[in-house]
């Protein structure tokens, strides 16, 4: 599973929110050991890490293969273990039979889990530099790094991978004529364009390098490729962007330059 600059954010903010549940259900577990009452499942069930809505993100991070498994495997352990102490902990509230050892096991656990969010959300603010701020797609040095994954799948699934790579027919010219304003808004445009169209034909990365080259791996055929890289032409020719609700035109009928790699 490759990340996107969209996932980044989401999970993101799953984490915070995370952080902030648990310190709440820390609360309540204190709530119920000086008040009294009786503990929900998402204190006293043997399953309790699963209650909580923390659960359902991790679930749905942990499949597939992806480069932060480890790092999400990590926070899933800790996770759990936390759950336990304070199962363990309430118990004991609850028998009356409370020591240091439990409260020391919890506290452990609760930083333990904690750190492992740390360290996972300082991985995707690093990773999310790896993104271009104009166009949200990956840079060159995200493919550097995911490029041995991506290759290990084609590998495994025996499929060639091919390398498209798209220089944007003068574009220097776009900026020189209509504005660096409106060169950005192409750039964004055939980003969109280039995203959308490699979605649907199951891409495993688009990227942008050097601010007018665009790239994706692929497993397909070479005759699947190339004609996949000559649609994203033909349509960028055929689709204009416009400035200020003015057309701005393009010269030729490709719209940009194809170079297939295999």
């Amino acid at each position: 599973m490759t990340i996107n600059i969209k996932d980044i954010d989401s999970s993101l903010s799953e984490l915070n929110i995370a952080i902030r549940d648990h310190y709440n259900w820390a609360n309540k577990c204190l709530r119920l050991s000086l008040l009294g009452g009786e503990p929900d499942k998402e204190i006293n069930d043997l399953h309790a890490h699963q209650h909580c809505r923390f659960s359902r993100w991790l679930t749905q991070r942990m499949q597939g293969v992806s480069l932060d498994r480890e790092l999400i495997l990590l926070i899933d352990k800790h996770h759990i273990a936390m759950h336990a102490a304070a199962r363990a902990l309430m118990l004991s509230i609850i028998a009356r039979q409370v020591s240091a050892e439990l409260l020391n096991h919890y506290n452990e656990a609760q930083q333990q889990f904690i750190s492992s969010i740390d360290q996972y959300k300082e991985y995707l603010f690093s990773y999310r530099n790896l993104y271009d701020a104009l166009t949200g797609l990956p840079l060159r040095h995200l493919m550097y790094q995911e490029f041995p994954l991506i290759r290990s799948r084609c590998e495994r699934a025996e499929r060639s991978l091919y390398l498209l790579i798209l220089d944007i027919d003068r574009f220097k010219t776009i900026n020189d004529t209509w504005g660096h304003n409106a060169g950005d808004d192409v750039l964004r445009s055939v980003a969109s364009i280039f995203e959308r169209g490699h979605a649907q034909r199951g891409a495993h990365l688009s990227l942008r390098r050097r601010g007018v080259y665009y790239a994706a791996g692929r497993r397909a055929a070479g005759e699947q490729a190339e004609g996949a890289g000559k649609r994203i032409c033909q349509h960028l020719a055929s689709h204009p962007v416009s400035v200020d609700d003015q057309a701005i035109p393009r010269d030729g009928d490709r719209g940009a330059d194809l170079c297939l790699c295999g």
